[in-house]
């Protein structure tokens, strides 16, 4: 149905034209309201359309966006290390350092710390072990 004043196109799911403002016929009848007899007036001593009997039409922006996911920008410096690496590079540090500096020269500084300190870790536990083991050797070699 087009709007008797503007000629816009209604759709019959809004009470006024979004244009002009004129009463939509379609709407009124289909929510037990009715248009006026003629044209596009007010008749007097009439309050139309009676107030409360439809809901306002929604005003832009009151109603929140609509759900959307939205991905964070690939980001190379804060690119999350793998776990599988870490464990490699605890197993094997010279693996983990050379991760870890291939990582750092790619631009990934997150994942590329994590498995420098991974393999820096578990050299300093070796290296300790290491030290405990000669120590208590050189104790027990006295101790004779």
């Amino acid at each position: 149905m087009k709007c008797e004043t503007c000629g816009a196109e209604l759709s019959g799911m809004m009470p006024t034209c979004q244009f002009c403002g004129t009463p939509d016929p379609v709407y009124m009848r289909r929510y037990g309201l009715y248009p006026p007899v003629q044209g596009n007036y007010q008749p007097r001593g009439m309050d139309y359309p009676p107030q409360g009997s439809y809901p306002p039409p929604p005003q832009q922006g009151s109603y929140p966006p609509p759900y959307m996911y939205r991905r964070q920008p690939f980001d190379p410096a804060n690119e999350p290390p793998e776990v599988g690496i870490i464990i490699f590079s605890v197993l094997i540090p010279l693996a983990g350092f050379i991760y870890g500096v291939a990582s750092l020269s790619g631009g990934e500084k997150r994942a590329g710390k994590a498995y420098l300190l991974a393999a820096g870790l578990s050299l300093g536990v070796s290296l300790l072990l290491v030290l405990l083991a000669a120590l208590m050797g050189f104790f027990a070699a006295s101790q004779r």
